[in-house]
């Protein structure tokens, strides 16, 4: 691998709840220009994995770099400001905003015009806006979401809901995207246009991580996986590798002694 290509690592990363332990000194690398997928059953840990790497649970030891920089210590709304953001399991739009208005809220963060300029029509206040607006426009065009933008959320399939979290996340040109289960709810219609915008948005500068149980997309879109059982991984490798892993095979489909 390029040493410059910047990455998300986790090095060493432990994490324990009332003494269970959940995450087992974990060495992970999310690289950019990659989709990676991270795999295993319910109670695996892949969103306590998540919840640590975006700051929202500090591990008990270990350390977590973007771009050979420390993150840690930096709280959420500090990681994100670093471009490293999340989607979740569960979609939480507003549902008294149009999509348009939904995705400027994961842009704003980037605007400082003060709160000001939010009641007086004043000129950095009309800037800030529209280009708040064009920037989601274009996220939403990017998910072939442009005839949505003045709908509500009420008024969407699950599977265009999904892409409209998606599109708020990348409004603001993240440099890490991990996504907690996009497929979750869709039918295999929505499934496969999620594959395709999905695949639509790599690109060499960006981190892309995606946690999800549905096998055909994971292996159907990422370049390398992670499995992970019990708070440890026990696999990683491309599509092929992992597929025929014995480990990854018995965890999934079950031992003949099972």
């Amino acid at each position: 691998m390029d040493t410059q290509t910047p990455a998300l690592k986790g090095e060493g990363i432990a994490l324990s709840f009332g003494g269970i332990k959940v995450l087992k000194d974990l060495d992970v690398e999310f690289r950019a220009g990659e989709i990676t997928g991270l795999i295993g059953p319910n109670g695996a840990g892949k969103t306590s994995l998540f919840n640590t790497l975006t700051g929202a649970y500090r591990p008990q030891s270990g350390k977590i770099t973007y771009a050979g920089h420390s993150l840690d210590g930096l709280s959420p709304a500090a990681r994100a400001d670093k471009g490293i953001v999340r989607s979740f399991q569960h979609v939480a739009l507003s549902p008294d905003l149009t999509v348009l208005e939904n995705v400027m809220i994961g842009v704003a963060r980037n605007h400082h015009a003060g709160w000001i300029h939010a009641f007086l029509p004043t000129r950095r206040g009309r800037e800030e806006m529209a280009q708040m607006r064009a920037a989601a426009e274009a996220a939403l065009a990017d998910l072939g979401l442009a005839g949505a933008a003045d709908k509500l959320p009420s008024e969407l399939p699950p599977g265009m809901l999904r892409l409209v979290e998606i599109a708020r996340a990348i409004v603001g040109k993240p440099a890490v995207l991990l996504l907690d289960e996009p497929a979750a709810g869709l039918n295999n219609s929505e499934t496969r246009d999620l594959m395709g915008s999905l695949r639509k948005l790599a690109s060499p500068d960006l981190v892309m991580v995606v946690v999800e149980h549905d096998m055909d997309l994971v292996m159907s879109i990422c370049d390398r996986i992670y499995v992970l059982n019990f708070g440890a991984f026990v696999a990683c490798g491309s599509p092929e590798e992992v597929r025929a892993d014995d480990d990854v095979v018995r965890i999934y489909l079950g031992s003949d002694d099972d």
